[in-house]
């Protein structure tokens, strides 16, 4: 049997539920999902009877079952991706409009990240060996370059703040803060309705907004512990339909 050593990994609920709403704006009707993917602290496993987990206990402190841990909440916020990639591709294989919401807990090129977006396609694929290759100069060929390519990117979703970032010329922006690292965490996701350079987009991002004024790094004496105030940025993106008649 085929497979490999790859194993295999099962999930039988979600950490947090994924949020479906179709949003009717003009003759569309957008398909918006919110999202709360598992969170870097670690999952470990409470044995029957025991009042905590082993690893939760700091002064004994395992650094192996810690680390094991992490693997278990990142293997979890990976799954909860692909589910979440799952009900993406039925929307957009039904032509909708795709907007994704949410606090991702990963950056813009962790893996989670990047199976909720989809793959980025290559520049050419008319160099690649083609799949059933024989020979080292089979490749595929222009039309189906084209093909492959259509194929990748009508399923792919694109960050409205890399988009904000390439329009505005700044080169960060953070939404969460600890331990004097800043990192982008909270992301808005876009099908390429919405991308600039789409010909048949249906809206356009005017503006990226990033409220994060508040946040600290843990630094500052009454951080973390100050709760009056989010430990999250908050972010918005201000679209405007596109007006196919004034483009005519």
């Amino acid at each position: 049997m085929g497979g490999g050593d790859g194993g295999h990994y099962r999930i039988s609920r979600l950490s947090r539920p994924i949020l479906k709403v179709r949003v009717p704006v003009g003759d569309q009707v957008i398909s918006v999902f919110n999202c709360h993917l598992k969170s870097k602290l670690g999952e470990f496993v409470k044995p029957n009877g025991a009042p905590f987990a082993p690893e939760a206990d700091l002064t004994s402190y395992d650094a192996h079952g810690r680390m094991l841990g992490s693997l278990r909440s990142g293997l979890r916020r990976m799954a909860e991706a692909h589910v979440l990639r799952g009900l993406i591709l039925e929307e957009l294989n039904r032509g909708r409009p795709v907007m994704v919401l949410g606090d991702m807990n990963d950056g813009e090129h962790a893996v989670s990240t990047e199976i909720i977006t989809g793959e980025t396609p290559f520049k050419n694929y008319a160099w690649m060996r083609r799949h059933d290759a024989e020979a080292a100069n089979d490749r595929y060929s222009r039309e189906e370059n084209e093909q492959i390519t259509e194929n990748v990117e009508r399923v792919r979703l694109h960050s409205a703040e890399k988009l904000f970032v390439r329009k505005s010329l700044r080169d960060m922006v953070y939404t969460a803060a600890f331990g004097g690292n800043f990192e982008s965490i909270d992301q808005i996701f876009m099908s390429r309705h919405f991308h600039p350079e789409y010909e048949n987009r249906i809206g356009d991002m005017e503006y990226f907004s990033v409220l994060n004024d508040h946040l600290t790094d843990g630094s500052h004496p009454e951080a973390p512990y100050n709760k009056l105030a989010s430990d999250h940025g908050q972010i918005m993106a201000h679209m405007t339909l596109v007006d196919k008649s004034a483009e005519k």
